[in-house]
């Protein structure tokens, strides 16, 4: 069994400012002390549900967080941006994808560092009529390949909004829960790290009762920026539309090629 884990770290045990996930800031060493640590507590729990295969995909901002040194040396890391499928490089093949550390979409309510994606630069993301964030979109993708996603871990909100999208056969581990965008009641991480393990482990264990996630196509993908300036750039892309002001459409006749889409116009929004 081969097991597919894509890391951010906003949803990550005790990370509560962005001055913890920016490289450069002072708090950011401890974060990827934090982040590999549950990592190895999602391996640990996927290993003794029978878990053979292990293939960590490094999510968050450029992507070489993770301490290749502390991570468990069953696992494979893939390190390093701009990568053909972004936070979910490597799932093609995979029996089941697990999310750790993961944020909810902008403007949840109650959620640590709520963003989508970029968070200067989109205010919301709509799939096929639906508001999503990287979870529901990630999970969509995973569906493509027909790999399950089974387990979340996050605050509060996120895993509550994960499970309503992605369904109730996933399994979760709330590590803290937010009293503000910017500041959390955390969980020591001895205690997130079980259960993000035991849930894990039921995740892997209850494998055959869960499905991929799959949505109607042909998939429409609308972007809601804050500036005109950005939907400007983002309709460059030869197949975008115009809806409003600050908003562009991207459409595919497969989730792959609405995902391509999607990233196209936010990487031209972003040369501003």
């Amino acid at each position: 069994m081969k097991i597919f884990i894509s890391v951010d770290m906003e949803g990550i045990t005790g990370i509560v400012h962005f001055n913890q996930v920016l490289p450069g800031k002072e708090d950011y060493k401890q974060s990827r002390e934090l982040m590999v640590g549950d990592v190895n507590a999602t391996i640990d729990g996927a290993l003794e549900a029978g878990a053979k295969e292990v293939l960590v995909n490094d999510s968050h901002d450029t992507m070489t967080n993770i301490i290749l040194s502390q991570l468990n040396p069953i696992a494979r890391l893939i390190s390093g941006s701009d990568k053909p499928l972004c936070m979910m490089q490597g799932v093609e093949g995979c029996d089941a994808a697990l999310f750790i550390g993961y944020h909810a979409k902008m403007g949840t309510l109650h959620s640590v560092l709520d963003h989508t994606y970029y968070p200067s630069m989109v205010n919301c993301v709509r799939l096929n009529g639906n508001e999503v964030g990287e979870p529901e979109i990630n999970a969509v993708l995973a569906g493509h390949f027909n790999v399950p996603v089974v387990f979340l871990s996050g605050d509060e909100a996120t895993c509550l909004s994960a499970k309503t999208f992605i369904g109730e056969h996933l399994e979760t581990a709330i590590v803290k829960k937010a009293v503000g965008r910017v500041a959390a009641e955390c969980l020591r991480p001895e205690k997130s790290h079980q259960l993000i393990k035991d849930g894990a482990k039921k995740a892997i264990s209850n494998l055959s009762s869960a499905k991929p996630f799959h949505i109607n196509l042909p998939v429409t993908c609308e972007v809601e920026f804050f500036t005109t300036q950005m939907a400007d750039q983002a309709f460059i892309y030869p197949f975008a539309e115009r809806v409003n002001g600050r908003t562009v459409k991207v459409q595919g006749k497969t989730v792959l090629e609405g995902y391509r889409a999607f990233m196209s116009i936010l990487g031209l929004a972003r040369i501003l």
